[in-house]
């Protein structure tokens, strides 16, 4: 077992713009938005096929990205003409990919960004797709770290019915982080269904994407960014960072965010004013028209 979370310590002494922000509390999925495992399954695709002497399209590494394992190995069996059948093949995928990811790297960024926000006294959670034996796997050696959050949920927790692309994991993680609503709380994600799950749950999602991915698959996210490092606080009106950014990869371009948010911003805006129109309206009583005095009855030219 893995020593329980910590609770979030009380605010004292910082800034009040740091005690209340628009974004108070922070949910990052672990596989996608901590760990870099992005190019796991991508790998272990490919050493799995080469050994059977296949290679796969790039365009079917693509369109397998948001699929599950299952999906996964039932696309690659029958576009690849691999000589198994689709349950073997996962079962070899598997065992590749939980030797890659047994002690995945970390995303570059997070420990700046999640120590920023500690820092800012935002409660942060932590959900993953795997058991809570392999969460604590997982993160051996690292323990020191992942006392940040305060709240983690596992596939295997006794609350959680449904997985993702159903909201149900990150509306548990809301209700364990105390006052964390909608309003309040914000979604780190890679995934498509991780971002369908959370945009369920009507929670505004930065989305951590493979440069691969098809923008279609990250509409519903406020946020896209290739590398978590590129994501800045201020962008959704949070404490910016107090320490200078670090030092980038000479072969790396700087990711351009969605302008997703700023949809998203001006929809609501629209649907709030309609909204209070409506509300006035509804308030106003209806003022029947005045009665018109007639002087001469002989105008209305009445027979008798």
């Amino acid at each position: 077992m893995c020593s329980p979370c910590k609770v979030p310590p009380e605010c004292c002494g910082c800034p009040p713009t740091c005690c209340g922000p628009a974004i108070s509390y922070c949910i990052f999925d672990l596989e996608s938005a901590v760990f870099d495992t992005r190019y796991i399954y991508r790998k272990a695709l490919k050493e799995l096929a080469l050994s059977y002497d296949r290679r796969i399209p790039e365009h079917l590494l693509i369109q397998s990205g948001p699929m599950t394992t299952s999906e996964m190995s039932q696309l690659i069996c029958r576009k690849c003409d691999m000589p198994m059948d689709w349950e073997s093949f996962r079962f070899e995928l598997n065992e590749r990919t939980s030797q890659l990811i047994a002690n995945p790297p970390f995303m570059d960024g997070i420990e700046r960004l999640v120590n920023h926000l500690r820092n800012c006294c935002i409660g942060l959670g932590l959900v993953t797709s795997c058991s809570e034996a392999n969460y604590c796997a997982k993160i051996r050696g690292r323990e020191d770290f992942f006392e940040n959050f305060s709240s983690v949920i596992c596939a295997d927790d006794p609350e959680l019915r449904a997985f993702k692309p159903e909201p149900d994991v990150y509306l548990i993680a809301m209700s364990r982080l105390g006052d964390a609503g909608p309003d309040c709380t914000l979604v780190f994600d890679g995934t498509p269904k991780g971002v369908q799950a959370a945009a369920d749950a009507r929670l505004p999602v930065v989305m951590v994407a493979d440069k691969d991915l098809p923008c279609c698959w990250s509409e519903l996210a406020a946020l896209r960014f290739e590398y978590l490092d590129d994501f800045e606080p201020e962008m959704l009106n949070m404490p910016p960072f107090t320490d200078p950014p670090p030092r980038r990869r000479s072969s790396r371009r700087r990711t351009r965010y969605s302008r997703r948010l700023t949809v998203i911003r001006r929809r609501a805006a629209e649907a709030a004013a309609a909204e209070e129109e409506e509300e006035q309206e509804e308030a106003t009583p209806e003022v029947p028209p005045p009665l018109i005095a007639i002087a001469d009855p002989s105008i209305l030219n009445l027979r008798e």
